[in-house]
Parts: structure tokens; C-alpha cells; sequence
């Protein structure tokens, strides 16, 4: 059973808007018009934004990002940063960290204060079910989400 999601902290990586298929776009903005109509903000770590302002980065996805609500970036204590070095070692294992760090500190970032990832990256998607056990942190596609919501307001 997943979370209330008119009543969690979800995050959006930008691929989820602009990456992926078309369906997948399509459900994020989806997603993003019913949480929006229901009184909640699509939220977006302050480690996301930084791809957000990217030149290759399509206009609308800027647009959209505008009346977003951000994270802001704080020291991590120790704790915090064993966690996040265990984060890049799921997610990167033996490859590149310097091409994967990002990725790491949008997953991280959501361990600490959300309950959901929305993204589109397969390579942050893999490891879904070993975040989840350990962290209790939901990571899935926008069509997960978008049929999730649809769910929930189907029960109320």
C-alpha cells in the first residue's frame, strides 16, 4: 500500500517532465494539475533546479518549474552523509560517481524530506526496490504516480 499522496512530499527529477516517453510527460503534467487542483505544490530539490536552468532544458519545463516549491540546500551532518554515500553506492556500484552524483543527491535529497521520486531514469529507477527496503522511500515512473492519485480519488 503506497502513501497518501495528497498527503506526502512528492519530488519531481526534470526528466520526469521532458525525458522519457511521451506517455511518461504526459503523466507528470498529469500528476501536477490534479496535486496542484487538490491544494498542493509539485516540489523540486534544490539539487533538480540546477538541471532545470540547463540551456538544453525546453522552455514549458522552465515555465512549469517557476511556480514549483524548492529545497534549499543545507551542511549535511555525519549521519546525513554516511547516508548519502550509501545512496551513491547503490545507485552507482562500481561506475563513474562523477557522472552519477547528481542523481545520487536528487534520491538522497528525497530520503530526507519526501516520500516520493518521480523520475524517468532508468538507471535511478533499477534501484527502486533496495531504497524503498532501506529508506522507505517510494522512487517510480509518472504513469505509477498518476494511477496511484487516480486511486486515491477514486476511494474518496
Amino acid at each position: 500500500m503506497y502513501l497518501d499522496p495528497f498527503d506526502s512530499n512528492i519530488y519531481f527529477d526534470s526528466c520526469a517532465f521532458d525525458g522519457g516517453s511521451q506517455e511518461e510527460q504526459t503523466s507528470s503534467i498529469e500528476c501536477r494539475k490534479i496535486l496542484e487542483e487538490s491544494g498542493n505544490k509539485i516540489q523540486i530539490l534544490h539539487s533538480v533546479q540546477k538541471e532545470i536552468d540547463f540551456p538544453q532544458t525546453p522552455s514549458w519545463v522552465k515555465r512549469e518549474a517557476m511556480s514549483s516549491v524548492y529545497t534549499m540546500e543545507t551542511a549535511l551532518e555525519i549521519d546525513e552523509l554516511n547516508k548519502l554515500r550509501d545512496v551513491e553506492k547503490i545507485i552507482v556500484g562500481n561506475g563513474n560517481l562523477e557522472k552519477r552524483r547528481p542523481d545520487c543527491r536528487h534520491v538522497f535529497e528525497t530520503i530526507r524530506y519526501g516520500d516520493y521520486f518521480i523520475t524517468t531514469d532508468n538507471g535511478i529507477l533499477k534501484h527502486l526496490d533496495i531504497i524503498f527496503r532501506k529508506y522507505h522511500t517510494y522512487i517510480m515512473k509518472p504513469s505509477k504516480l498518476l494511477k496511484i492519485i487516480l486511486e486515491k480519488q477514486n476511494q474518496t
